[in-house]
């Protein structure tokens, strides 16, 4: 299940003129990579079989600008994912607050 909502979220994240900035400069391989890092992490913070090897959110966003504004389209954006594939709304609701609460670690301005 989640899989699916990664791979939803970032296909129409890249599709989105505000988000397309951050996928321009990233290579196949290095998209791949970041699916898989996103999809370990949230594995791993739900309580999945995963282990997430990559580095914090601080770090890993750092020098990326992203703003509040970017923010809330990407929340839009898996708010959009989670109804698109039918998430029940409690699962739904607890992947938003916990997606929610990296924001004070990765927005920047």
């Amino acid at each position: 299940g989640l899989a699916a909502i990664v791979d939803e979220f970032l296909q129409t994240l890249a599709s989105e003129s505000q988000m397309a900035r951050f996928a321009a400069a990233m290579n196949l391989d290095s998209r791949r990579r970041n699916r898989q890092l996103t999809l370990d992490y949230l594995c791993a913070a739900t309580g999945g079989p995963a282990f997430y090897l990559g580095k914090d959110m601080k770090t890993s966003h750092a020098g990326l600008g992203i703003s509040a504004s970017d923010w809330k389209v990407a929340m839009d954006h898996i708010e959009r994912a989670l109804k698109k594939l039918k998430v029940p709304e409690s699962d739904g609701k607890d992947l938003l607050a916990l997606v929610d609460g990296l924001a004070r670690e990765i927005v920047e301005n």
